[in-house]
């Protein structure tokens, strides 16, 4: 055992006054400390271990080694903290804080003896059975950039939200490698929050988090500027958007936001929505002038006089017209008129009304997306019917394959459809 973890240990090897005589009493620097076992040095060099647990402040260094400056100061905490009794979680706590007050002193790469102590040290403190103590080295450790990565993904990975939430919010030390790990692991969703308000996200770990299925937690990524977010991950978050209407503005500020996406946003007639697209600075005139039109349009569709007539004749009618088309179907969506996209569906896709039901009521998305390939539809419009017309789970989705693709061959897609009755 090495010697930080035989001092953090063994609470029972405190000094005993009637013994070794207070604990402020000095010891001559050439002797070893009477209380450090010999086999406890776990391979450290002996001199240095008489340093560390030396009872006299007086007692030399060791011949100057790498990180000789600061092994005085790692060796008084350590005695300090082993004199005052490594029992009481208080002393432990203390020692948490002032190990890591010398973590960028130490030397770089740790591969001297100092260090190791130390690292050694704190590594135990971190699985510390009182959570103070892990609140205390968490507390101390989360703002320093050059902490242990064995010690920050211990904390990380702390079941205490008071431990692990500001290791995972604020430290510069937790890998990328260790929050996928950590957000592929579905923790709490105070964990994936926390992570979504870190500084610098990248995409990788962005389409992490916005695929665990946390809203709370999608919404604060959104709105996290330091965050980079893939446009295919936007996309979907667009499509989800429908179930999620607090993500849209959010969407709406987020920068570098594609053309389209906006446009698609504005399908929702959201007036608040159109209202921050409208003033973003980056959009031109054309762009924003479409959008006032996808606006208007929307609302022009709800309050035109054959709105009065049901879903199912309006859809006849525009069929017969040769207007029943992604329009069409996109302005019914936006008002959540499920009975007309299922009366589309079925004059399009030239199948029995009581098929498209059951698809749609399948929550299967191949099934469905196969449904609007055979109506002649894109793969944009098979997300947006997935969403809000067959009620699909956002992480159960079926996305476009490059942005707008069908994933599916069309093989595939007809062998879906079979599996319904629908043949060639």
């Amino acid at each position: 055992m090495d010697a930080p973890t035989a001092a953090l240990a063994s609470p029972e090897r405190r000094p005993n006054p009637k013994v070794h005589g207070p604990v402020t009493a000095r010891r001559s620097p050439s002797r070893p400390s009477a209380a450090l076992p010999p086999e406890t040095d776990g391979g450290v060099a002996p001199e240095l271990m008489d340093y560390l647990f030396a009872d006299s402040p007086d007692t030399a260094p060791p011949p100057a080694q790498p990180g000789r400056s600061v092994a005085r100061q790692v060796g008084d905490v350590l005695v300090e903290s082993r004199l005052a009794g490594m029992g009481d979680a208080d002393v432990r706590s203390t020692l948490a804080r002032k190990l890591c007050r010398l973590l960028p002193d130490l030397p770089p790469g740790r591969a001297d003896t100092v260090s190791t102590v130390a690292v050694r040290a704190l590594e135990q403190l971190a699985r510390d059975h009182i959570v103070r103590v892990r609140e205390a080295l968490a507390t101390a450790i989360k703002d320093i950039a050059c902490a242990p990565p064995s010690v920050v993904a211990t904390l990380a990975r702390d079941v205490e939200q008071s431990v692990a939430e500001p290791v995972l919010r604020c430290c510069a030390a937790l890998s990328d490698e260790d929050l996928l790990d950590i957000v592929a692991a579905a923790p709490a969703g105070w964990a994936l929050s926390a992570i979504a308000r870190r500084h610098g996200i990248g995409a990788a770990l962005s389409d992490a988090i916005a695929g665990s299925g946390h809203a709370e937690a999608t919404g604060i990524l959104l709105d996290n500027s330091g965050a980079v977010i893939a446009e295919p991950t936007l996309e979907s978050l667009v499509e989800q958007s429908a179930h999620h209407p607090d993500w849209r503005e959010k969407l709406a500020r987020r920068p570098a936001l594609p053309r389209r996406l906006a446009l698609r946003l504005a399908d929702f007639v959201d007036l608040a929505v159109v209202e921050h697209l409208r003033l973003r600075p980056d959009f031109d005139d054309a762009t924003v002038a479409e959008i006032a039109a996808t606006t208007r349009r929307r609302i022009d569709w709800a309050e035109a006089p054959e709105a009065s007539e049901s879903p199912e004749r309006r859809a006849v009618r525009l069929h017969r017209l040769g207007k029943l088309d992604e329009t069409a179907l996109g302005d019914a969506m936006s008002w959540n008129e499920s009975g007309f996209v299922r009366a589309a569906l079925t004059l399009r896709a030239r199948v029995a009304p009581e098929v498209v039901e059951l698809i749609l009521d399948s929550h299967d998305p191949q099934a469905v997306t196969a449904l609007v390939w055979r109506a002649g539809l894109s793969m944009r419009c098979a997300m947006q019917i997935q969403a809000r017309a067959a009620g699909i789970h956002p992480r159960a989705m079926l996305n476009a394959r490059q942005g707008s693709g069908f994933p599916l061959s069309p093989a595939e897609m007809a062998r879906h459809l079979e599996c319904y009755g629908i043949g060639p």
